[in-house]
């Protein structure tokens, strides 16, 4: 699990990730579903890509020097390195074959990358021409982790977990998805230059996207499965190879060369790598492995504190602990106070293991959020580990601890909070380098290409940890109405509070940033307003300071989403708006309602996910939206179960727009402000009973979101509960079913004609939310899919095949 850096630091390999909802695999990696990730990865970053830069510089700034005390001695001769590998092939296996024994080449006293191994891992995967099931060409782990690897079952994926760089091959030049610039093109008119050309002027686009977006999600995969601060990898078409260096602003590329003609930049580049330290190749040396003590003290006290949490015993609770605790996993975070000296007497220990959130996106926040243990006093915290933007206007700590001095009620605790150093020394010392990406660097963006007639935009970030003492669960774990309207009335008075208080306004109340806390004295679970990163003080005027939208697309107001109005500046009213879509999705989602699968799935993607526009121009969307609050149709339609829910909905949006207002120029009802609304919603929760245990799930997964030719594999199955001590067999066994590729003896074949993915159930079939079903363990009943949804299928899987072939 973990490896020792050149100066003895620690580092950690294989590290768990986030569960789905039902505890039964690892979320977000269904691989029915990979193309559609695999493009939307190559759309998320194709503003993020700096290159192509030239080797010397790419040496200097994206790898780094070599140790001063490394001997070349060691190093095997660049000299017709690589001649064996063909200039072009048939197949990906006719390239990585013969590379991989030219890189793995030693002698007694010499090798090209010493200390660090290639393994074709392709191989490895029981579907490698299928995305949701490949694994990267070749894979460079550290000698001291080889037989980890090899050790691992086919259908496991942790070889990510240790990896160290990989390899991707096509096996043509033409599917190299960038084109370098001219030789003589000046430096100052590169940014006219297309390193991706526009889709009409490359042949094999579709085939190079796609390669290109499958080597992305592996690295996506890495960042998941290792604490990392970068990573690097290559790729190769034909004989022709391109570095990477990867973090959370996007990626370098440097500009091509031919391994056959120009063996040395390959040879140089894996000599710095294997020269480094652990640190340089990316990883984050102060979170280390756990000690068997530390992590029985982690169990312990999680099991303890999700015992108050659900109020549940036995194997429920056991199951429940698997949310935050994978066995012989555990692993230790340091966390440096922010503003105080840096040194070991002034940082703080937390125990983490498994994340209840992990970032499946490469740039961006990167946010990974723990149920953590502090080891002096065994208590429970909630450890967030996130990327933020440097900024002036104070971190995400400072303004809790501003909110708690002030009284602002329902935001919580703060344990402690601080930017993450390179490493932490034994004494104090005044140079600090602190964890940051360079993606952004003026000596590398000097560089950059436009992508697709687009130019680039990147932003570099820094590293940060923040620790809550406040620790709870998704409002998506509501149990019914009255938990639901009484945690987002909890949020509207922190939303009331922070305004009146701080002049300041959220400005991403959704479905996330909602937890729920059992409290001693209180039967329904405290709602508490988080993540408060994109939150902004407004003006005399009530608008916030800061133009644009914010916050999280599904619950937007219709006014942010109006392509006239994608600058604006954001209101309470606006958070008052995204408060009432957070009940409607949950109400839609979780509660009992008479909308079939059809008509929920064409309200709920057109309500919470209605996006159009043509880029450059603004995204807009929320059609559904604005007419829901003038006519309340879809609130009638659902005829939800709960009469005072709908009551509820109904009069909060009468609130916001009358019968027979019109909002020209967006003005509403006279009664829409935050006193008018929190008269009513508390008189409301005051005179009303509402249900307590009416939780009910509906699926809005579309199926012809499934890739066509993953569907013969079934999705992996639910493993049994695990015992308190599970044998070293019997742990791997269990975390390749929650962490890897189905069980192969759980697979069965299906033909083309009668592919299908798994129907799931209908909302009346299901009483309780996969959560709680998880917990008391009942069973949740399925019924088979009909000959005309299979006819439909087909249709649609069709129809991604076709359009994952123009895909842009």
């Amino acid at each position: 699990m973990s490896d020792i850096d050149d100066v003895g630091r620690f580092c950690v390999y294989d590290a768990p990730m986030a569960l789905n909802i039902d505890f039964t695999s690892t979320n977000g990696l269904d691989p029915r579903t990979a193309r559609a990730r695999n493009r939307r990865h190559f759309q998320d970053l194709r503003k993020s890509i700096v290159g192509p830069i030239p080797m010397d510089v790419f040496f200097e700034r994206a790898v780094g020097k070599a140790s001063s005390v490394s001997d070349r001695s060691v190093l095997l001769s660049a000299t017709n390195a690589f001649k064996s590998v063909p200039y072009t092939a048939n197949s990906p296996e006719e390239i990585y074959g013969p590379l991989i024994a030219a890189l793995n080449k030693q002698t007694k006293y010499k090798s090209r990358c010493p200390g660090f191994v290639f393994e074709n891992t392709a191989r490895r995967s029981s579907h490698p021409k299928l995305p949701g099931y490949a694994k990267p060409h070749i894979t460079c782990v550290s000698r001291r982790n080889v037989e980890n690897v090899r050790r691992l079952s086919r259908r496991s994926r942790s070889e990510l977990g240790y990896a160290e760089l990989i390899i991707q091959v096509t096996p043509d030049a033409a599917h190299d998805l960038f084109t370098d610039p001219p030789p003589d093109l000046e430096v100052g008119h590169r940014a006219s230059f297309d390193f991706i050309p526009p889709k009409d002027h490359q042949q094999g686009r579709q085939e190079a996207v796609a390669a290109f977006g499958l080597h992305v999600a592996f690295i996506v995969e890495i960042f998941a499965r290792q604490h990392r601060n970068h990573c690097h990898s290559i790729s190769m078409a034909g004989s022709r190879a391109r570095l990477f260096r990867w973090d959370r602003a996007g990626c370098v590329i440097s500009e091509a060369f031919d391994i056959r003609e120009r063996p040395e930049y390959l040879c140089e580049f894996l000599w710095r790598f294997s020269q480094t330290s652990d640190s340089l190749r990316g990883h984050d040396c102060t979170v280390t492995p756990a000690t068997s003590e530390e992590e029985i003290l982690f169990k312990d006290a999680v099991k303890e504190y999700v015992r108050s949490q659900l109020e549940i015993d036995g194997e429920a609770l056991d199951r429940a602990v698997r949310q935050h605790y994978s066995p012989g996993r555990a692993a230790a975070v340091k966390v440096h106070p922010h503003r105080r000296p840096l040194s070991q007497n002034n940082v703080w220990y937390f125990i983490i293991s498994r994340p209840v959130i992990t970032p499946l996106k490469l740039t961006g926040r990167g946010t990974r959020g723990y149920w953590a243990v502090e080891t002096t006093t065994s208590r429970v915290v909630f450890l967030k580990d996130t990327w933020r933007v440097e900024s002036n206007g104070g971190v995400e700590g400072d303004l809790l601890d501003h909110f708690n001095e002030l009284g602002v009620r329902n935001v919580p605790a703060v344990v402690t909070y601080g930017d993450v150093p390179d490493y932490i020394p034994n004494e104090h010392e005044n140079v600090t380098i602190w964890q940051t990406t360079y993606t952004a660097g003026s000596a590398l963006k000097r560089w950059a290409c436009r992508i697709a007639g687009q130019s680039i935009s990147v932003t570099d970030v820094q590293r940060y940890r923040l620790v809550l003492g406040t620790v709870g669960y998704g409002i998506s774990t509501i149990k019914g109405t009255e938990e639901l309207l009484h945690a987002t009335y909890d949020a509207f008075t922190a939303m009331r509070d922070a305004r009146s208080k701080d002049s300041r306004i959220h400005r991403d109340i959704s479905v996330g940033n909602i937890i729920l806390v059992k409290e001693p004295g209180h039967e329904i679970r405290r709602g508490y307003l988080i993540d408060w990163e994109a939150s902004n003080v407004i003006d005399a005027a009530g608008e916030s300071m800061q133009p644009g939208r914010a916050g999280t697309w599904n619950f937007m107001s219709w006014r942010m989403l109006d392509r006239v109005h994608a600058n604006s500046k954001h209101t309470f009213l606006d958070d008052m708006e995204s408060l009432v879509h957070l009940v409607l999705y949950c109400a839609l989602l979780y509660l009992p309602h008479a909308l079939e699968k059809e008509a929920l799935l064409q309200a709920y993607y057109e309500y919470f996910e209605d996006l159009g526009g043509v880029p450059p121009g603004p995204a807009h969307g929320g059609d559904l939206k604005y007419r829901t609050a003038h006519d309340r149709v879809l609130i009638r339609q659902a005829q939800f179960g709960s009469a005072p829910l709908a009551e509820w909905l109904t009069t909060m949006l009468e609130i916001q727009c009358p019968p027979g207002w019109r909002t020209e120029g967006y003005h509403f009802g006279d009664r829409w402000t935050p006193e008018h609304v929190d008269a009513f919603w508390s008189e409301f929760l005051r005179t009303h009973t509402l249900e307590r245990d009416n939780r009910v799930v509906h699926d809005v997964t579309r199926a012809q979101h499934y890739d066509f030719d993953e569907l013969s594999v079934t999705p992996p199955t639910a493993p049994s509960t695990p015992a308190l001590a599970p044998t070293r067999k019997r742990a791997a066994a269990e975390r390749d079913l929650l962490e890897g590729e189905p069980d192969s003896k759980r697979r069965r074949s299906v033909r083309l004609r009668n592919a299908a993915p798994p129907k799931p159930p209908s909302s009346h079939s299901r009483p309780a939310h996969p959560l709680w079903r998880a917990l008391v363990g009942a069973s949740v009943s399925s019924r088979s899919m009909n000959a005309h949804r299979n006819q439909q299928l087909r249709v649609w899987g069709l129809r991604n095949l076709a359009q994952e072939l123009d895909a842009p």
